[in-house]
């Protein structure tokens, strides 16, 4: 018999860490992206590498301009995509392919879009 959600079996979905330093917004993630496993944690512990080292992510998505500066050195390490969203700026930022785009709707950073970016970052055949 195997449990699901339990560290050691077979969770197929996808595992996103959201390192935040605003506490809704990880509750928002859990919401928004029910087609993978989120996980938040605070930005305010620091090490956010050495978090992403032991967690093994296949996203991440940070709030603020130093999470995602040390989400970005590990995405380069083992290929994977950042999200950054600029509450503060409205602004969406992936970073993928070792360079950040500007996600940009006009709406500033929604539920929507954001879903719409990591899924497309995690599912999306052929490339961009």
């Amino acid at each position: 018999m195997t449990a699901v959600g339990v560290p050691g079996t077979t969770d197929t979905r996808p595992l996103v860490a959201v390192v935040c330093s605003v506490p809704l917004l990880g509750e928002a993630m859990g919401s928004a992206l029910e087609f993978a496993e989120v996980r938040a944690f605070s930005a305010r512990g620091g090490d956010i590498g050495g978090l992403l080292r032991w967690l093994h992510p296949d996203a991440v998505i940070v709030d603020s301009e130093a999470g995602a500066a040390e989400a970005t050195a590990f995405a380069i390490e083992h290929d994977l995509p950042v999200l950054h969203i600029s509450v503060r700026d409205r602004e969406l930022r992936l970073f993928r392919g070792g360079e950040w785009e500007l996600i940009g709707n006009g709406e500033g950073p929604t539920p929507e879009s954001i879903r719409n970016v990591v899924a497309g970052s995690l599912f999306a055949r052929g490339g961009r």
